[in-house]
């Protein structure tokens, strides 16, 4: 599977460029990039989806980041937080020249609009709706991991990107129950959990509670599952031992096959619906952690 940090290696402009509610909306950015004369002098031609035809004027520049619709959509609307399915074209501002696609096979790990690792990019999805043809004019300083767009005029570089796709920002399933011994969830505005354990010891083998019941499709070992997570260690000094709501990575793929992730996590995953929100607690090389998984969809296959 494609992952969007590959979007962000060099692709020969320069030696810098490297890789970069309850609803289940996001939060709504405090601002969206506007169209400007670079993302408006940009044209595609092809069927929405498929490989475009890309036109730019050559030596293109751009002032920060621009954005344009190309074909408008009539989906769900993209927010802070929300992870996206897209297919990209990256054209060489500077030459008009493709420098690298999707591949446009449907292959593509999603991003997550307004992560900080998805940098200038994740920014330019915000305020799109499924559906849309985008025409993003970024500069080449943007590609860098994690860069934002300065108001300076550089080389551009361009993406013309169909947003395919989005799945919920956060697990929409009802709440549940909670179990007695089991750590203690709260839930930030946006969804992010904070997790505390019990003074008591862990479990000695491995346990699942479901925080939230969807009613989406239900995973199996053959699927790839999308998801948020956040992990602590079970002890007195108890710590976060990851998670992709802080980390800036934003929603990441999963695959459920034996060996491509640790089993204990695979087996809380397997078997729930999209929408649901588990916690587990999984034994890794002898740690006991406490897992909060939203499970946000399942890539196609």
């Amino acid at each position: 599977m494609r992952t969007i940090p590959a979007l962000l290696v060099t692709i020969g402009l320069a030696a810098s460029l490297t890789a970069c509610t309850s609803s289940g909306a996001g939060s709504s950015p405090s601002s969206c990039d506007a169209p400007g004369a670079a993302s408006e002098a940009v044209s595609a031609s092809g069927r929405f989806g498929a490989e475009p035809k890309v036109s730019i004027p050559t030596g293109l520049t751009t002032k920060g980041t621009q954005v344009s619709i190309l074909k408008q959509g009539e989906g769900r609307r993209i927010d802070e937080g929300t992870p996206v399915l897209i297919e990209y074209t990256l054209v060489d501002g500077t030459t008009g020249k493709v420098a690298q696609t999707s591949g446009y096979n449907g292959k593509t790990a999603p991003i997550t609009a307004g992560s900080s690792n998805a940098g200038a990019l994740g920014d330019a999805l915000q305020c799109a709706n499924v559906g849309d043809r985008l025409a993003v004019a970024l500069p080449q300083s943007a590609l860098s991991s994690g860069a934002k767009a300065t108001n300076k005029t550089e080389d551009a570089v361009v993406a013309v990107i169909d947003v395919k796709r989005a799945f919920d920002a956060r697990a929409t399933g009802t709440p549940q129950v909670a179990a007695d011994h089991m750590p203690a969830v709260v839930l930030a505005p946006d969804g992010a959990p904070g997790i505390t354990v019990p003074s008591t010891t862990a479990p000695k083998g491995d346990e699942t509670h479901l925080l939230r019941k969807g009613s989406g499709t239900v995973l199996t070992a053959k699927d790839t599952a999308v998801i948020k997570y956040t992990a602590v260690t079970w002890g007195e000094d108890s710590t976060v031992a990851g998670s992709s709501w802080t980390d800036g990575t934003g929603a990441q793929t999963v695959p459920l096959t034996k060996g491509q992730v640790q089993e204990g996590v695979r087996n809380a995953i397997v078997g729930s619906r999209v929408g649901d929100q588990v916690l587990a607690v999984v034994h890794q090389q002898g740690i006991a952690y406490a897992y909060v998984i939203d499970v946000l969809g399942v890539m196609p296959s």
